[in-house]
């Protein structure tokens, strides 16, 4: 289905009572700029009104975007969630948390150690090669600790800072002309090309010839262990690579397309050149010649 839909909201009523569950990632990983709220409210109600169980995926904006992830920024409580990278603290783990009539199936219920408690629900058997492995738990731990001490205002310096990251890098490409928009959520970004700049992978190879390592169409990420130094290298790095790929043309810069309509390409030759649409083949595209570029 698609997400943030009013279409899928009208199918999951239609057919939530023959669901088990729902479940989505509040706002995406690799679309930072789709936040739906008032679609994740809905379907919220939706799943209480049909007995769904709603299940966040929370992977990678629990514990990054806030200590209660999407769901306190959202004030939005799912039945189930789902946890890893950050609460790992660079170890592999992940998490299930939620509702005890879901979460009883796995560890018996509400009980402790070093008293008379013990699981009286039935227990789901549940295992795999890393289930519970003692180095990850402790990492977890130890992470977990830190966030509370920190508090709230951890992340939300984070998020500052990634905002100002992304707000710099946006306004430069708009400056030059390139045609590059970064996307942000929380302390996550997103490097966003058209569909139509058949060059952008390149970016990411200028990016690593400076030293600077962004996973082409994954996300990247601002963490605390990030000096200024390290934004301001970040950020350096950005505008030589803009600039240098504008340079040997693959990407276009502020210049103003010929004819209206004109795209940005490359001729048979390789060279950079304008081109139109052909009117007689939807498929194909007429290359502009130089002299209507010059307006002779």
């Amino acid at each position: 289905l698609d997400y943030g839909s009013p279409e899928s909201l009208a199918i999951l009523k239609e057919r939530g009572p023959q669901l088990a569950a729902v479940l989505v990632e509040p706002v995406q990983s690799r679309r930072p700029e789709l936040q739906p709220v008032e679609f994740l409210r809905k379907l919220r109600a939706i799943t209480e009104e049909t007995g769904t169980a709603l299940v966040f995926d929370e992977v990678v904006s629990g514990f990054r975007a806030h200590q209660g992830g999407t769901q306190a920024m959202f004030g939005i409580r799912a039945d189930l969630a789902t946890y890893g990278k950050v609460v790992g603290g660079g170890l592999p783990i992940g998490l299930v948390a939620g509702a005890g009539k879901y979460m009883d199936a796995l560890d018996g219920g509400q009980w402790s150690y070093g008293d008379e408690s013990f699981p009286e629900v039935g227990v789901t058997f549940f295992a795999g090669t890393f289930v519970r492995h003692p180095l990850a738990l402790a990492a977890a731990r130890a992470v977990l600790e830190r966030l509370m001490q920190e508090g709230p205002d951890l992340q939300r310096a984070l998020n500052i800072r990634t905002t100002e990251l992304v707000d710099e890098l946006n306004a430069h490409a708009e400056a030059v002309g390139a045609p590059l928009r970064v996307t942000t959520f929380a302390s996550w970004f997103c490097f966003n090309f058209p569909s139509d700049v058949p060059y952008a992978s390149l970016f990411y190879a200028y990016m690593r010839d400076k030293g600077i390592h962004v996973w082409e169409g994954r996300a990247g990420f601002l963490t605390t262990a990030h000096t200024e130094q390290d934004i301001a290298r970040v950020v350096a790095a950005f505008k030589e690579s803009l600039a240098e790929m504008q340079a040997a043309d693959f990407l276009p810069g502020r210049g103003e397309p010929p004819v209206p309509g004109a795209r940005r390409g490359r001729d048979a030759g390789g060279r950079a050149a304008w081109f139109v649409p052909d009117p007689a083949r939807s498929d194909k595209f007429l290359q502009v010649e130089e002299a209507a570029a010059t307006g002779d």
